[in-house]
């Protein structure tokens, strides 16, 4: 099931403005218009400026996290390495704010906002570090703001975040858009989607930490980052700000083995693609993005069960990782071959539009590779950063002896990076 489509009339899609007036006026009645219109247009206008993206739906703090808690907490995404000591004890709010699906109809998303608690300090610049998750899922179920509640281990989103906010950043786990809708599940690897609630996620948290008055803020510096498909919620954030965010500006942006490119991810990790395929389909119909002529016929017949029924762990253990197996034979060839634009022209057109990062975006980046990486190649990693610096974009890449993840090995040289790029 896809994402609630736009209000149309006589058939014709509404604008965002017109979304909401139809929304506010299904709950008004048809003669208070005349008696009342001049009230009536000056409540819808209140309520358009209100409903904005970014616009704080709900806040409410969660809980506070003193230095030696939060030292406690993070220790268990640190085993075999130097865990870093917090310090500053951390305010956690769960929020909900207004944002955009894919579609460009409105969206409510959710998040864990991460304040630091600065006390007296004079009030400064800090970083403001918003984290795109790895994959976990579609269903509700896999949201990665449960990670921590269910007590499963899909990333420990949770620890890696406030690592970085225990030294001292604003920080902001964003739940992808479609997680907590009844009516969707999660826009899987859809940029825009994935822009949006990054973006969104920077605009929300500015406005918690301003109606809480948090002390010792005089502005932010603002990265986006991400692990796997993290990365390529990240730098859709980056492909897109000027566009849709044209008032924020972005300080920096982070790849933990981002995983930024669908041909990489349909050749390299197949396992997951189902998902983007489900989503893919739903958002472009089949007409456009058929996995039918994708999938081999034992796996097309029960998509749509398979995928909304189980989270990545799931869905790694049911699925193939070779791409013979879970492909069919004619466009496994046209994939492995690079042959989909002649092939498969329209699949391909909407691979390539959701492949981020591509863009002159000029956001400088810092891309943190595992040379043992089974989902996104070092070949693949090092033609990825080749095309930034061709549309000149400022990028380092650093190396490990690692595999996929690379968060806890990197954390100091990623908390140094940010720090450079405060003033």
């Amino acid at each position: 099931m896809s994402a609630p489509r736009l209000a149309t009339r006589q058939g014709l899609p509404l604008g965002k403005g017109e979304w909401y007036r139809n929304r506010m006026n299904a709950h008004i009645p048809d003669y208070f218009y005349p008696r009342a219109v001049a009230l009536g247009l000056l409540f819808l206008c209140s309520f358009l400026v209100v409903a904005a993206p970014g616009d704080l739906v709900e806040y409410k703090l969660e809980r506070s996290m003193s230095v030696a808690e939060i030292n406690s907490f993070i220790s268990q995404l640190y085993a075999g390495y130097t865990a870093p000591k917090a310090r500053y004890a951390v305010d956690i709010y769960a929020v909900k704010f207004e944002s955009t699906y894919a579609d460009d109809s409105p969206a409510v998303a959710y998040a864990q906002v991460f304040i630091p608690r600065f006390g007296n300090e004079v009030a400064e610049i800090r970083a403001l570090y918003v984290f795109g998750p790895g994959s976990t899922g579609i269903l509700d179920a896999c949201r990665p703001s449960r990670e921590h509640v269910v007590g499963t281990r899909w990333g420990l989103y949770r620890q890696h975040v406030l690592s970085h906010s225990g030294q001292g950043m604003l920080a902001v786990i964003p739940d992808y858009l479609g997680f907590g809708d009844a009516n969707c599940h999660q826009q899987y690897l859809l940029a825009d989607a994935e822009a949006a609630v990054m973006l969104d996620a920077i605009r929300a948290v500015k406005k918690v930490a301003a109606e809480t008055a948090a002390a010792g803020i005089s502005d932010t510096r603002n990265f986006v980052a991400g692990f796997s498909q993290g990365g390529h919620a990240a730098y859709a954030a980056a492909d897109q700000r000027a566009s849709y965010a044209p008032e924020i500006s972005l300080a920096g942006v982070i790849g933990y083995g981002p995983s930024t490119n669908l041909f990489v991810l349909f050749k390299e990790y197949p396992s997951v693609v189902p998902m983007a395929l489900y989503t893919l389909r739903n958002h472009y119909g089949a007409a456009s993005f058929d996995p039918d002529q994708i999938l081999a016929a034992e796996y097309a017949a029960t998509l749509d069960t398979d995928v909304t029924r189980q989270c990545v762990g799931g869905m790694q253990a049911y699925y193939p990782g070779d791409p013979r197996k879970l492909y069919n034979k004619e466009f496994a060839d046209a994939l492995l071959a690079n042959r989909l634009p002649e092939k498969y022209p329209g699949i391909y057109t909407v691979l390539r539009s959701n492949t981020t990062g591509l863009t002159k975006h000029g956001v400088p980046s810092l891309i943190l590779q595992g040379t043992d990486d089974i989902v996104v190649s070092m070949e693949a990693q090092r033609n990825f950063v080749q095309k930034l610096e061709f549309n000149e974009n400022e990028v380092e890449l650093v190396i490990y002896d690692a595999r996929h993840d690379t968060r806890q090995i990197s954390f100091s040289k990623v908390q140094e990076w940010m720090r450079s790029k405060l003033n």
